[in-house]
């Protein structure tokens, strides 16, 4: 039986070619595609066609701490309405790796303040989410 190793610090987000850092606790990337690959259609005698989706759009959500020294890099970023690149490379025994060359800020992250360091979210919308 093999055993395996993981390692959050193996694990880089990049966005405009700046590293981010000061990741909440738990889960704090998400990666999803906005459409399915593909959309099947069932015939009425059961035959069923695939069509190919073309859309290739997702959304990357990234779970900071308020205190995150990133959050400021990122706000910047936002009100800029620049197009960026981003990509997020797992370099632990997969080497999972996602990347897009045209990704916005969604909208200002929800905000909140309490007695402990609280999450903020960011989405980012990805134009050519790429998967490898």
């Amino acid at each position: 039986m093999a055993t395996t190793t993981y390692d959050f610090k193996k694990v880089s987000v990049i966005v405009d070619g700046v590293y981010i850092t000061g990741f909440m606790d738990g889960e704090v990337i998400q990666v999803e595609k906005n459409e399915d690959d593909v959309i099947p259609h069932v015939g009425a005698g059961g035959d069923v066609t695939y069509a190919e989706n073309a859309d290739r759009t997702g959304t990357i959500t990234l779970t900071l701490k308020q205190t995150s020294s990133s959050l400021p890099f990122l706000q910047q970023l936002r009100k800029s309405k620049r197009i960026f690149p981003i990509q997020i490379v797992d370099s632990n025994t997969n080497a999972y790796r996602v990347s897009g060359s045209e990704a916005r800020i969604l909208k200002m992250p929800n905000r909140s303040w309490g007695n402990e360091v609280q999450g903020v979210e960011v989405q980012i919308h990805v134009a050519d989410l790429t998967e490898a």
